[in-house]
């Protein structure tokens, strides 16, 4: 769901707040990398792409924050940081704030 509603910062923003913390688990993550098919099915490729990267495609800057915060907060693991290895420099590039990141 997170990565069909990432366009949108006030979608973001409500589904990620503290008053839903009891449905937030680091046993199962919101926030991973889909598969996704390129092309026809016969030529068996495919190229991954998370939430982050949709919302940084539409530019939205505050999504891209509240879902960093949401990731360091519950999701603080290095499985996580496979998240951030193609965007990293977008994220900077964009101005987002990203010492929280660093230090988890």
């Amino acid at each position: 769901m997170t990565s069909i509603l990432s366009f949108d910062s006030r979608s973001m923003q409500y589904l990620l707040k503290d008053e839903f913390a009891e449905h937030f688990s680091s046993e199962f993550p919101m926030f991973y990398r889909n598969k996704i098919q390129k092309g026809p099915s016969k030529l068996n490729k495919y190229f991954y792409r998370s939430a982050i990267d949709s919302a940084l495609r539409n530019n939205q800057v505050r999504a891209v924050q509240e879902i960093i915060s949401y990731i360091v907060k519950y999701q603080d693991n290095y499985v996580s940081s496979f998240l951030f290895i193609k965007n990293f420099t977008s994220l900077l590039d964009k101005g987002i704030f990203v010492g929280k990141l660093l230090n988890s």
